[in-house]
């Protein structure tokens, strides 16, 4: 067992690097890298990576790995940035999660054989976005900072949303319940407690590694992270709410804590972000490797035009929708016309939608090798169609900074 484990591990690290290396020499998204490599060493192919979306070290993958993400995600987003568009963030944090998930769970219920409530669970996965693969693209063209900021802080808001309406409809699908009210209910009650200990597992932890009389974790800010959102996790599962949202606002806290009247010393606070990033990055190319390598082809062929008729409607009809219904009566923040055609069609599915597929697999939720058809079809497909010319975009929409 301990020989497969490490062989597996080998070959995980080994295909994350050939296609790290891969992509750098290519002009196609780094993730398409992955999950390209991923399937070829897949069941599909060549059969030499064999690690299955509900097997132990997966789901430690798509649970902790995934917080570590989410906490990486709050870290990195300034609040005084935020107060400028804090209408439209909230708005597409929240409402725009449910409006995406209701008009496209309702084209899923429309072209696959599927309960209302899975068909919802299909919308839910797919309302997560993450554009994280244009961050580059941000800085080395200088697209203005408003448009930057708020796709970059929608993606790591509506990331935990979307992952606790997912789990609260997985919830119902498995416990046989009819009515949609129940999900309604327990999403609500997951956003507030997931919320309240979130906020106090970030003030304990910010805390814990200032410079303050209390930093007790100062010089080891690294492993209290680390220490802090396994604890909030298992916490908050136990508790009914979702690890992922209170590892997301515990981050935000983190990385704000200058507004508590607290500090880090400059070499702890680079070493604590240093931490963070390098572990989300080793956890998202892990994430596609495995999600790669488990692409059930048969399914994803059987229903390859449903799919598409779902992500055309997630694409074509959700996401312009939900764009202008949020942004709109955000008057404050003056959005152009171009801006927001910018930000309706930017919205890629990546890291989280991935991830929550594995711990569906995880549940025992029916019907996982469709979702997990379905989102590896999103991932290609939003990364051909919006990533690859979002440049070509924005300079079209007269939406870059002069160099």
């Amino acid at each position: 067992m301990l020989d497969d484990v490490t062989l597996t591990l080998s070959l995980l690290l080994s295909a994350a690097l050939v296609a790290r290396f891969a992509a750098s020499m290519l002009p196609v998204p780094e993730i398409l890298v992955l999950v390209a490599v991923g399937a070829l060493l897949g069941g599909s192919v060549l059969d030499v990576v064999d690690v299955p979306l509900d097997s132990l070290g997966a789901q430690l993958l798509f649970t902790l790995g995934v917080s570590m993400i989410l906490f990486y995600g709050g870290l990195n987003l300034s609040l005084p940035v935020l107060r400028r568009v804090w209408i439209g963030l909230g708005l597409l944090a929240v409402p725009g999660v449910l409006l995406t998930t209701l008009i496209t769970g309702l084209a899923a219920y429309a072209v696959f054989d599927l309960p209302l409530e899975g068909a919802l669970l299909m919308g839910a996965l797919l309302s997560p976005t993450d554009p994280a693969i244009l961050i580059p693209l941000f800085i080395r063209s200088r697209l203005r900072e408003k448009v930057a900021q708020t796709v970059v802080a929608e993606s790591a808001l509506n990331d935990p949303t979307g992952a606790v309406l997912a789990l609260a409809l997985a919830g119902v699908i498995l416990s046989g319940e009819s009515s949609l009210s129940h999900p309604v209910e327990e999403f609500v009650v997951d956003l507030g407690i997931s919320t309240v200990i979130g906020v106090v597992a970030g003030i304990g932890l910010a805390a814990a590694i200032s410079s303050h009389r209390a930093g007790i974790w100062r010089e080891s800010s690294a492993l209290a992270v680390l220490t802090v959102i396994s604890i909030s996790y298992f916490s908050l599962d136990s508790a009914g709410g979702s690890g992922y949202l209170g590892a997301f606002v515990a981050g935000l806290i983190v990385g704000n804590m200058e507004h508590l009247g607290l500090a880090m010393h400059s070499e702890h606070e680079q070493e604590m972000r240093q931490f963070a990033f390098n572990v989300a990055d080793l956890v998202t190319l892990f994430i596609f490797v495995v999600l790669g390598a488990n692409i059930p082809f048969e399914e994803l062929g059987e229903n390859l035009l449903p799919a598409l008729a779902v992500l055309a409607a997630l694409l074509l009809v959700a996401r312009p929708l939900t764009v202008l219904s949020c942004l709109l009566p955000d008057r404050g923040a003056g959005w152009t016309r171009h801006e927001l055609a910018f930000i309706c069609w930017t919205r890629e599915t990546g890291v989280v939608p991935a991830a929550l597929v594995g711990v569906l697999a995880g549940l025992g939720v029916p019907d996982g090798d469709l979702y997990a058809s379905v989102v590896a079809l999103a991932i290609i497909l939003t990364l051909l169609l919006q990533a690859l010319p979002a440049r070509w975009l924005a300079e079209r929409l007269d939406l870059l900074e002069a160099q």
